[in-house]
């Protein structure tokens, strides 16, 4: 899985980072604790909230 930056989130809908952010949580349980893998979405997940905090979505 790899880690979206905050500028590529910031591109995206609030619908997108929203089913971006089910995804990601309900795959989270999948991965082993401390795998990179399991590293990477919980990055993710840090990296998303601040996203759908911001007012000025794309259309």
């Amino acid at each position: 899985m790899r880690v979206l930056t905050l500028t590529e989130l910031m591109r995206l809908t609030r619908t997108e980072l929203c089913g971006l952010f089910t995804q990601i949580t309900s795959e989270l349980p999948t991965f082993p604790e401390g795998s990179p893998e399991r590293d990477n979405a919980l990055t993710k997940l840090r990296n998303i909230r601040p996203a759908l905090a911001r007012r000025d979505f794309s259309p």
